[in-house]
Protein backbone atom coordinates (compact mmCIF):
# COMPACT_ATOMS: atom_id res chain seq x y z
CA UNK A 1 0.00 0.00 0.00
CA UNK A 2 1.38 3.38 -0.73
CA UNK A 3 -0.23 6.86 -0.27
CA UNK A 4 0.52 9.70 -2.56
CA UNK A 5 -1.58 13.36 -3.02
CA UNK A 6 -3.30 14.54 -5.90
CA UNK A 7 -3.54 18.47 -6.08
CA UNK A 8 -6.46 19.72 -8.89
CA UNK A 9 -6.86 23.11 -9.91
CA UNK A 10 -8.82 25.26 -12.89
CA UNK A 11 -5.89 25.99 -14.98
CA UNK A 12 -5.07 28.19 -17.51
CA UNK A 13 -3.52 28.85 -21.17
CA UNK A 14 -2.03 31.76 -19.63
CA UNK A 15 1.27 30.56 -18.21
CA UNK A 16 1.66 33.09 -15.61
CA UNK A 17 -1.81 31.77 -13.96
CA UNK A 18 -0.53 28.47 -13.63
CA UNK A 19 2.77 29.83 -12.79
CA UNK A 20 1.22 31.56 -9.36
CA UNK A 21 -0.54 28.18 -8.57
CA UNK A 22 2.78 26.08 -8.78
CA UNK A 23 4.62 28.37 -6.73
CA UNK A 24 1.65 28.04 -4.00
CA UNK A 25 2.41 24.13 -3.61
CA UNK A 26 5.72 24.43 -4.42
CA UNK A 27 5.74 26.26 -1.03
CA UNK A 28 4.10 24.11 1.06
CA UNK A 29 5.74 21.26 3.44
CA UNK A 30 4.84 18.06 2.03
CA UNK A 31 5.41 15.10 4.67
CA UNK A 32 8.70 13.49 3.45
CA UNK A 33 8.34 10.62 1.08
CA UNK A 34 5.15 11.82 -0.08
CA UNK A 35 4.42 11.18 -3.56
CA UNK A 36 2.82 14.65 -4.79
CA UNK A 37 1.14 15.41 -8.26
CA UNK A 38 -0.32 18.47 -9.36
CA UNK A 39 -2.69 18.85 -12.03
CA UNK A 40 -5.51 20.87 -14.43
CA UNK A 41 -9.22 20.43 -15.04
CA UNK A 42 -8.16 22.34 -18.27
CA UNK A 43 -5.43 24.49 -20.27
CA UNK A 44 -2.54 22.94 -18.91
CA UNK A 45 -1.11 20.14 -21.96
CA UNK A 46 0.69 17.01 -20.10
CA UNK A 47 -0.89 18.15 -17.13
CA UNK A 48 -4.23 17.01 -17.07
CA UNK A 49 -5.89 15.24 -14.25
CA UNK A 50 -5.38 11.68 -15.72
CA UNK A 51 -1.84 12.57 -16.03
CA UNK A 52 -1.64 13.25 -12.26
CA UNK A 53 -3.72 10.12 -11.39
CA UNK A 54 -0.98 8.29 -14.21
CA UNK A 55 1.96 9.88 -12.61
CA UNK A 56 1.18 8.54 -9.04
CA UNK A 57 -0.11 5.04 -9.77
CA UNK A 58 3.52 4.64 -11.76
CA UNK A 59 4.94 5.15 -8.32
CA UNK A 60 2.87 2.49 -6.84
CA UNK A 61 0.45 4.43 -5.13
CA UNK A 62 -2.43 3.44 -4.77
CA UNK A 63 -4.49 5.00 -2.54
CA UNK A 64 -4.95 8.83 -3.66
CA UNK A 65 -5.81 12.40 -1.43
CA UNK A 66 -7.15 14.75 -3.78
CA UNK A 67 -7.43 18.54 -2.62
CA UNK A 68 -9.89 20.86 -5.25
CA UNK A 69 -7.95 24.07 -5.00
CA UNK A 70 -10.96 25.92 -5.99
CA UNK A 71 -11.93 29.09 -3.97
CA UNK A 72 -16.18 27.64 -3.55
CA UNK A 73 -17.71 24.44 -2.70
CA UNK A 74 -20.40 26.10 -5.37
CA UNK A 75 -17.85 25.54 -8.23
CA UNK A 76 -19.57 23.28 -10.78
CA UNK A 77 -16.02 22.00 -11.13
CA UNK A 78 -15.41 20.90 -7.60
CA UNK A 79 -18.65 18.52 -7.99
CA UNK A 80 -18.20 17.48 -12.02
CA UNK A 81 -14.25 16.66 -10.85
CA UNK A 82 -15.59 14.23 -7.49
CA UNK A 83 -17.86 12.48 -9.52
CA UNK A 84 -15.20 12.11 -12.44
CA UNK A 85 -12.95 10.51 -10.39
CA UNK A 86 -15.29 8.17 -8.70
CA UNK A 87 -15.69 10.36 -5.58
CA UNK A 88 -19.35 10.26 -5.85
CA UNK A 89 -21.69 8.18 -7.77
CA UNK A 90 -23.55 11.23 -9.98
CA UNK A 91 -22.75 14.47 -10.74
CA UNK A 92 -25.46 17.52 -8.99
CA UNK A 93 -25.18 19.22 -12.50
CA UNK A 94 -24.64 18.07 -16.26
CA UNK A 95 -21.11 17.14 -17.03
CA UNK A 96 -19.26 16.28 -20.40
CA UNK A 97 -16.35 15.23 -17.85
CA UNK A 98 -15.96 11.21 -18.47
CA UNK A 99 -14.87 8.86 -15.12
CA UNK A 100 -11.16 9.00 -15.36
CA UNK A 101 -9.25 5.37 -15.14
CA UNK A 102 -7.95 4.86 -11.92
CA UNK A 103 -6.57 1.72 -9.55
CA UNK A 104 -6.05 4.03 -6.68
CA UNK A 105 -8.87 4.23 -4.13
CA UNK A 106 -10.01 8.48 -3.83
CA UNK A 107 -10.79 10.41 -0.92
CA UNK A 108 -12.03 13.67 -2.27
CA UNK A 109 -11.43 17.09 -0.17
CA UNK A 110 -12.81 20.74 0.16
CA UNK A 111 -11.88 23.97 -1.40
CA UNK A 112 -11.21 27.04 0.58
CA UNK A 113 -14.22 28.32 0.57
CA UNK A 114 -14.70 30.43 4.05
CA UNK A 115 -11.29 29.47 5.18
CA UNK A 116 -8.63 31.52 7.63
CA UNK A 117 -6.53 31.42 4.68
CA UNK A 118 -9.20 33.70 2.46
CA UNK A 119 -9.51 36.09 5.23
CA UNK A 120 -5.87 36.77 5.22
CA UNK A 121 -6.02 36.78 1.45
CA UNK A 122 -8.64 39.50 1.04
CA UNK A 123 -7.69 41.28 4.31
CA UNK A 124 -4.58 42.01 2.56
CA UNK A 125 -5.95 43.03 -0.57
CA UNK A 126 -7.57 45.53 0.86
CA UNK A 127 -4.41 46.58 2.65
CA UNK A 128 -2.90 46.75 -0.66
CA UNK A 129 -5.47 49.05 -1.93
CA UNK A 130 -5.53 51.44 1.01
CA UNK A 131 -9.00 50.24 2.22
CA UNK A 132 -9.91 52.61 5.33
CA UNK A 133 -11.60 50.17 7.61
CA UNK A 134 -13.99 52.59 9.55
CA UNK A 135 -14.59 54.03 6.63
CA UNK A 136 -14.73 52.17 3.27
CA UNK A 137 -17.15 48.79 2.25
CA UNK A 138 -15.81 45.90 0.13
CA UNK A 139 -17.73 44.16 -2.68
CA UNK A 140 -16.41 40.35 -3.44
CA UNK A 141 -16.66 39.52 -6.40
CA UNK A 142 -16.94 35.92 -7.76
CA UNK A 143 -17.55 33.65 -10.98
CA UNK A 144 -20.40 31.94 -9.29
CA UNK A 145 -23.43 29.65 -11.01
CA UNK A 146 -26.46 29.99 -12.00
CA UNK A 147 -27.54 26.05 -11.53
CA UNK A 148 -28.79 25.05 -7.98
CA UNK A 149 -27.39 24.26 -5.25
CA UNK A 150 -24.12 25.89 -6.17
CA UNK A 151 -25.41 29.49 -6.40
CA UNK A 152 -26.40 29.09 -3.14
CA UNK A 153 -23.14 27.29 -2.05
CA UNK A 154 -21.77 30.95 -3.78
CA UNK A 155 -23.95 32.84 -2.07
CA UNK A 156 -23.14 30.94 1.21
CA UNK A 157 -19.44 31.28 1.16
CA UNK A 158 -19.19 34.97 0.22
CA UNK A 159 -21.56 36.00 2.51
CA UNK A 160 -19.57 34.29 5.79
CA UNK A 161 -16.44 35.93 4.19
CA UNK A 162 -18.22 39.41 4.26
CA UNK A 163 -19.35 38.96 7.88
CA UNK A 164 -15.99 38.20 8.77
CA UNK A 165 -14.26 41.10 7.08
CA UNK A 166 -16.46 43.27 9.01
CA UNK A 167 -15.91 41.27 12.37
CA UNK A 168 -12.51 41.31 12.29
CA UNK A 169 -12.89 45.43 11.85
CA UNK A 170 -11.39 45.07 7.36
CA UNK A 171 -14.13 47.33 6.26
CA UNK A 172 -17.29 48.95 7.49
CA UNK A 173 -19.58 47.09 5.57
CA UNK A 174 -19.08 44.07 2.74
CA UNK A 175 -21.10 42.66 0.33
CA UNK A 176 -21.25 40.36 -2.89
CA UNK A 177 -21.76 39.72 -6.38
CA UNK A 178 -21.92 36.82 -8.48
CA UNK A 179 -20.53 37.44 -12.45
CA UNK A 180 -22.45 34.72 -13.38
CA UNK A 181 -25.67 35.86 -12.24
CA UNK A 182 -25.41 39.80 -10.92
CA UNK A 183 -25.67 43.03 -12.54
CA UNK A 184 -21.90 44.42 -10.88
CA UNK A 185 -23.02 48.06 -12.01
CA UNK A 186 -26.19 47.53 -10.00
CA UNK A 187 -24.03 46.05 -7.14
CA UNK A 188 -21.72 48.47 -6.10
CA UNK A 189 -24.85 51.73 -7.27
CA UNK A 190 -26.25 49.40 -3.92
CA UNK A 191 -23.82 49.57 -1.64
CA UNK A 192 -22.73 53.17 -2.94
CA UNK A 193 -26.18 54.17 -1.90
CA UNK A 194 -26.30 52.51 1.66
CA UNK A 195 -22.92 54.26 2.46
CA UNK A 196 -24.15 57.79 1.42
CA UNK A 197 -27.34 57.11 3.08
CA UNK A 198 -25.62 56.17 6.48
CA UNK A 199 -25.30 59.46 9.28
CA UNK A 200 -23.06 56.70 11.23
CA UNK A 201 -20.99 56.42 7.72
CA UNK A 202 -21.00 60.51 7.63
CA UNK A 203 -19.38 60.86 11.46
CA UNK A 204 -16.60 58.54 10.68
CA UNK A 205 -15.57 60.14 7.27
CA UNK A 206 -14.99 63.45 9.11
CA UNK A 207 -13.22 61.55 12.31
CA UNK A 208 -10.89 60.08 9.35
CA UNK A 209 -10.80 63.41 7.73
CA UNK A 210 -8.82 64.68 11.13
CA UNK A 211 -7.07 62.12 11.67
CA UNK A 212 -3.52 62.69 10.34
CA UNK A 213 -2.32 59.23 10.52
CA UNK A 214 -4.70 57.80 7.51
CA UNK A 215 -3.54 57.81 3.99
CA UNK A 216 -6.63 58.64 2.84
CA UNK A 217 -9.36 60.91 3.85
CA UNK A 218 -12.93 61.78 1.91
CA UNK A 219 -16.01 60.16 0.88
CA UNK A 220 -16.02 56.48 1.37
CA UNK A 221 -15.28 54.22 -1.27
CA UNK A 222 -15.92 50.67 -2.56
CA UNK A 223 -12.86 48.56 -3.16
CA UNK A 224 -13.91 45.76 -5.53
CA UNK A 225 -11.87 42.59 -4.21
CA UNK A 226 -12.23 39.74 -7.00
CA UNK A 227 -12.29 36.39 -5.51
CA UNK A 228 -10.07 34.89 -8.12
CA UNK A 229 -7.05 32.82 -7.23
CA UNK A 230 -5.07 33.74 -10.08
CA UNK A 231 -4.79 36.67 -12.65
CA UNK A 232 -6.75 35.66 -16.16
CA UNK A 233 -9.99 37.36 -18.44
CA UNK A 234 -12.14 37.56 -15.48
CA UNK A 235 -9.78 39.98 -13.42
CA UNK A 236 -8.26 42.09 -16.42
CA UNK A 237 -11.35 42.22 -18.84
CA UNK A 238 -14.37 40.81 -17.50
CA UNK A 239 -14.63 42.66 -14.31
CA UNK A 240 -12.76 46.33 -15.48
CA UNK A 241 -15.40 46.30 -18.90
CA UNK A 242 -18.81 45.86 -16.70
CA UNK A 243 -17.20 48.36 -14.55
CA UNK A 244 -16.65 50.35 -17.52
CA UNK A 245 -12.96 51.05 -16.41
CA UNK A 246 -10.25 52.09 -18.44
CA UNK A 247 -6.64 50.84 -18.56
CA UNK A 248 -5.06 53.97 -17.99
CA UNK A 249 -3.17 55.04 -15.03
CA UNK A 250 -5.03 57.72 -13.57
CA UNK A 251 -6.20 58.90 -9.91
CA UNK A 252 -9.59 57.16 -8.86
CA UNK A 253 -8.51 57.52 -4.89
CA UNK A 254 -11.10 60.08 -2.65
CA UNK A 255 -8.79 62.16 -1.47
CA UNK A 256 -7.75 64.38 -4.85
CA UNK A 257 -4.35 65.24 -3.22
CA UNK A 258 -3.72 61.87 -1.67
CA UNK A 259 -1.14 60.52 -4.27
CA UNK A 260 -3.16 57.26 -4.76
CA UNK A 261 -2.56 55.85 -8.25
CA UNK A 262 -4.49 53.23 -9.62
CA UNK A 263 -4.18 51.23 -12.82
CA UNK A 264 -7.91 51.92 -13.40
CA UNK A 265 -10.41 54.55 -12.84
CA UNK A 266 -14.42 54.17 -13.65
CA UNK A 267 -15.72 56.83 -16.14
CA UNK A 268 -19.09 56.75 -14.64
CA UNK A 269 -20.81 59.47 -11.87
CA UNK A 270 -18.71 56.72 -9.46
CA UNK A 271 -15.73 58.49 -10.52
CA UNK A 272 -12.87 58.43 -7.59
CA UNK A 273 -15.44 56.38 -5.59
CA UNK A 274 -14.24 52.96 -6.89
CA UNK A 275 -10.63 51.00 -5.70
CA UNK A 276 -10.03 48.01 -8.52
CA UNK A 277 -6.43 46.84 -9.34
CA UNK A 278 -7.30 43.95 -10.76
CA UNK A 279 -5.46 41.71 -8.66
CA UNK A 280 -6.29 38.41 -7.61
CA UNK A 281 -5.75 36.47 -4.55
CA UNK A 282 -2.39 34.80 -5.10
CA UNK A 283 0.85 35.15 -4.65
CA UNK A 284 -0.04 34.73 -0.49
CA UNK A 285 2.03 32.52 1.65
CA UNK A 286 -1.57 31.98 3.07
CA UNK A 287 -2.58 28.89 0.34
CA UNK A 288 0.29 27.11 1.24
CA UNK A 289 -0.57 27.07 4.31
CA UNK A 290 -4.22 25.71 3.37
CA UNK A 291 -2.53 23.49 1.27
CA UNK A 292 -0.78 21.65 4.28
CA UNK A 293 -3.66 21.67 6.29
CA UNK A 294 -6.33 20.20 3.46
CA UNK A 295 -3.55 17.50 2.53
CA UNK A 296 -3.78 16.58 6.75
CA UNK A 297 -7.21 16.55 6.71
CA UNK A 298 -7.67 14.31 3.45
CA UNK A 299 -4.82 12.14 4.61
CA UNK A 300 -6.46 11.27 7.84
CA UNK A 301 -9.66 10.50 6.13
CA UNK A 302 -7.40 7.86 3.71
CA UNK A 303 -5.84 6.55 7.32
CA UNK A 304 -9.27 5.98 9.02
CA UNK A 305 -11.07 4.52 5.56
CA UNK A 306 -8.12 1.81 5.53
CA UNK A 307 -8.08 1.21 9.17
CA UNK A 308 -12.21 0.47 8.77
CA UNK A 309 -11.74 -1.79 5.63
Amino acid sequence: MRIGLLIVSHGSKDSSWVTLVDEAIAGARWPEGLPVASSFLEGVPDRGIQDGIDQLEAQGVDHIGVVPLFVSSGSTHVDEIAYALGAKSEPLCETDLEPFRTKAHIIYGQPIDDDDTMIAMVSDRLQSLGVVAQRDTVLLVAHGSPHMPFQTWWRKGLDSIAARLVEEERCISAAHALLCCDSLPDAVQQVLSKLDSSKLNEQVEQQVANDEGHERAGRAVVAVVPIFLSKGYFTTKAIPERLQLQSTSVRVSASAGSGDIMPQSLVTEWEGRILYDGEPLLPHPALSMWLEQESQRVLIRLEESLSNE
